[in-house]
């Protein structure tokens, strides 16, 4: 059965709402940058995909990174777990590339 991790982005068009990630698929977090964390899917190398959180900021503290990982490692088998943002931290936009 297959695990997931929801984020729920505030975006008024198409990609806003809850958006599920295949936690099997999941290689790396990282946050890029105050405003933005990349989740990695697949290998890394020549053939990955990402997915680009734009969030408000955090600062220097990579905690949106640290909450994603926490939904990872907290998803039992078969259920879907929400990413729980830090306080006053919203996702404004996700991308899939």
């Amino acid at each position: 059965m297959a695990k997931f991790i929801s984020i729920n982005v505030t975006a008024n068009d198409l990609t806003g709402g809850t958006r599920l990630i295949n936690v099997d698929q999941i290689t790396t977090v990282a946050q890029t940058a105050a405003t933005t964390t990349v989740i990695t899917l697949g290998a890394v190398g020549a053939s990955y995909d990402q997915v680009t959180l734009t969030h408000t900021s955090t600062g220097t503290v990579p905690s949106v990174r640290d909450a994603v990982n926490a939904a990872i490692t907290a998803v039992p088998g078969g259920q879907t777990v929400a990413v729980s943002l830090p306080a006053e931290v919203v996702c404004s936009a996700i991308a899939f590339a």
